[in-house]
């Protein structure tokens, strides 16, 4: 008999003669169902008032596995699934008990009520939850393309509110942050009264609804697919009393944060895919080096400063998108040196390894022969070094040369830029 799936045996000795125990698919989905997601994780963390609908069973909070003050950890209940948006860890029940209360996999199903088979399915039986659960993969995938799809449609069209950049604030902001004027053209667009959509809970009801917190001016950047197809725009809204500055805006519906400061609303956002996803501010054509961050006010700034050297006309510049996106999946976490989590636990990131199987993740064309990743020094160090291992582990080629090139601590090059100037 094949094990297909190792994590679904466990070797039982109440026999003389150990036997082969084993977790179906279906006993698994019977788990999940019975063991809500947000009920088992919401042991471990407080939920977001503004953003969670709980009769929708559509939770956020800020992420038990890495340090941060605006909630990017999403679970969704009848997707038995949980995911963050800032450290990219992942998983369902099963996975966020081993993960932050350190059970093995047959621990966390007898946690949850799980039973396993007696006996050994018959091979039939096997390939029955296989093609089941291959039906389920399949089902899901194309749900969750069409939402894709969907907020690629939506993205573009907000893309075409936007129009040019000069002669308006947005030359301001960028002459603020050093970037006016420039020697090349950047792929961006400007918009004067961009609407920030918001959530608020709807008094005496359990759920969320939208509505425009404010109107500002922002700037607009396309996310592109590896063959240059739109996927997204990626929105900045910045403050036009002070020149090279984002909007700082309070949350009315967040709890403050805990050094009780008032929780601020993230002065970016994106629209779309990320999905292999990125924006690429320049790219001659047949280039062989690429330059690689996280911000684009940070690769432009470094594009900028190599603009006359000899790299300069064979390096790409792009963007991508955020930390995460570069190094893709983890194949497991890790524990962070000396963060922990709320419950005095050793925060949890995504480690060194990549899944190599992750479509989401960055690719780099072939021809590219040398790679400049920019690591921000006002990021948690630690995290960021995986997700720089696992872009190095995943773009690897022979003959191709990688770089991983930091900051000083507590700045990014966008400071640099403006410390020079």
């Amino acid at each position: 008999m094949s094990l297909s799936d190792p994590q679904n045996y466990v070797w039982s000795s109440a026999k003389k003669t150990p036997s082969l125990r084993r977790y179906s698919e279906a006993e698994k989905e019977r788990v999940k169902s019975n063991n809500p997601i947000s009920t088992i994780i919401g042991r471990h963390v407080t939920w977001d008032r503004a953003k969670t609908s709980a009769n929708a069973g559509d939770f956020w909070a800020c992420c038990p596995f890495h340090a941060e003050n605006s909630p990017s950890f999403h679970c969704v209940d009848r997707e038995h699934r949980y995911k963050c948006f800032g450290c990219g860890a992942t998983g369902d029940q099963f996975t966020f008990l081993q993960n932050v209360e350190g059970l093995s996999f047959v621990e966390a199903m007898e946690r949850l009520g799980g039973n396993a088979e007696a006996e050994p399915l018959s091979p039939e039986k096997i390939a029955e939850d296989k093609a089941r659960a291959e039906d389920k993969r399949r089902e899901q995938e194309a749900f969750a393309e069409a939402r894709r799809q969907d907020e690629i449609k939506k993205a573009f069209k907000l893309w075409g509110y936007g129009g040019r950049v000069g002669g308006t604030e947005g030359v301001g902001y960028l002459r603020g942050r050093g970037l006016a004027p420039l020697p090349f053209v950047l792929p961006l667009r400007f918009h004067p009264h961009f609407k920030y959509w918001h959530s608020r809970p709807v008094p005496g009801q359990k759920r969320q609804e939208f509505f425009v917190l404010f109107s500002g001016p922002a700037m607009l950047a396309p996310i592109t697919g590896p063959d240059g197809s739109f996927a997204g725009v990626h929105i900045t809204y910045f403050d036009p009393r002070r020149p090279g500055r984002k909007i700082e805006l309070e949350d009315p519906y967040a709890e403050p944060r805990d050094d009780g400061r008032p929780s601020l609303i993230a002065p970016k956002k994106i629209r779309g895919s990320k999905r292999n996803a990125s924006i690429k501010l320049l790219q001659p054509e047949g280039f062989t080096r690429l330059v690689v961050g996280e911000g684009w006010e940070t690769t432009a700034s470094v594009a900028l400063a190599e603009y006359g050297t000899d790299v300069f006309s064979r390096t790409a510049y792009w963007v991508s998108i955020d930390l995460q996106s570069m190094g893709g999946k983890a194949i497991e976490t890790i524990a962070h040196p000396h963060l922990k989590n709320r419950a005095g636990r050793p925060l949890k990131v995504p480690g060194p390894f990549p899944d190599t199987d992750d479509p989401r993740a960055l690719t780099i064309p072939d021809q590219v022969e040398e790679v400049v990743r920019l690591g921000d020094g006002d990021s948690d160090r630690f995290t960021a070094e995986q997700v720089m291992a696992r872009a190095n582990a995943r773009w690897a080629k022979p003959g191709r040369r990688q770089f991983d090139a930091w900051a000083p601590e507590g700045q990014d090059y966008n400071d640099i830029l403006m410390g020079a100037s």
